[in-house]
């Protein structure tokens, strides 16, 4: 794998230097928002996502995120929320179908991803950014050609939008986090809690593309400023876009949907592990782990969009 970074002082979820600041226009990130969704104070990340499968015509738009953003208090789904694009309340739009990866991202953190379909054509002002499957054996080529890496997110619970620069994945260690798992990225962008859904964004040849969903911050260990970074810290994590993510993107960009008749205070659905769908090709989920998964929520929101 790649070797990144082999020496930084770190403190928590800070490594080397710290590389957070606001976000600005110029930055060209618009297409980064949050949701908010009823009775919760959170205010989880995503972005608004191109796909060449999308009708330009089209009412609505796809949001890529993480699971985690829909799952409140006592483990419960969030059935009401809505997306605010750029963090802008005066455009918030609902959210009508999500598309999940997992109903339980605490133990199935590999598959913390979703994608939210929203309505209206938002797009046109704030933009979008696409996705790219990259692999671990693609890091170093890039590093070579001169490929970068940004996160989106924000602090907490806090709307302003920041942007952690000079930072990448980087290897995966024995003791580390997800060693055993292709689904995700570990990296070292600078981060606390509230920068969940955020992209990890590779910048290369002029092109933005989402590699990653930012998901998990893992050093519960406040270290000292000026302490070196050692391998016992563990890096952060953002889902890689791939497998089920990735068949679940395009299957919604294809055949979304109907939304325009949803009203503006609708009730969610959901779609639980989407690869169970028949007919979708290479469907890897099985019928025993479908209905495990819909049993931890309402029959009612567990709804199928194939």
């Amino acid at each position: 794998l790649l070797t990144l970074i082999a020496t930084a002082p770190a403190t928590a979820n800070v490594f080397d230097t710290d590389d957070r600041r606001p976000l600005t226009p110029q930055d060209g990130f618009a297409a980064v928002g949050q949701f908010a969704c009823a009775n919760s104070t959170r205010l989880p990340v995503g972005t608004i996502v191109s796909h060449p499968a999308l009708a330009p015509d089209r009412d609505f738009e796809l949001v890529a995120t993480v699971a985690h953003t829909f799952r409140g208090r006592r483990n419960q789904m969030q059935t009401n929320c809505t997306f605010l694009p750029g963090g802008n309340e005066a455009d918030t739009t609902p959210v009508v179908h999500v598309a999940l990866g997992t109903l339980n991202p605490g133990r199935a953190w590999h598959h913390d991803w979703a994608v939210a379909v929203v309505k209206g054509r938002i797009s046109d002002a704030y933009g979008s950014l696409p996705l790219a499957t990259i692999t671990a054996d693609d890091l170093e080529p890039l590093q070579q050609q001169g490929a970068r890496y940004a996160l989106v997110g924000k602090n907490g619970e806090r709307p302003q939008m920041l942007i952690s620069e000079n930072c990448a994945p980087v290897p995966k260690l024995h003791w580390h986090h997800g060693y055993f798992s292709d689904g995700e990225f570990n990296h070292n962008c600078d981060m606390i809690p509230g920068w969940s859904g955020g992209p990890l964004v590779l910048i290369h040849e002029s092109k933005r593309q989402i590699v990653g969903i930012n998901a998990t911050e893992l050093n519960g260990i406040v270290h000292k400023v000026g302490d070196e970074y050692h391998p016992r810290m563990f890096a952060n994590t953002a889902i890689r876009f791939d497998g089920e993510f990735k068949a679940t993107l395009d299957r919604l960009a294809a055949s979304p949907p109907t939304v325009n008749s949803a009203p503006a205070e609708a009730t969610m659905a959901f779609s639980v592990l989407p690869g169970s769908c028949t007919g979708t090709g290479d469907t890897t989920t099985d019928i025993l782990a479908l209905a495990v998964e819909i049993a931890l929520v309402p029959a009612a929101q567990a709804t199928s969009i194939c």
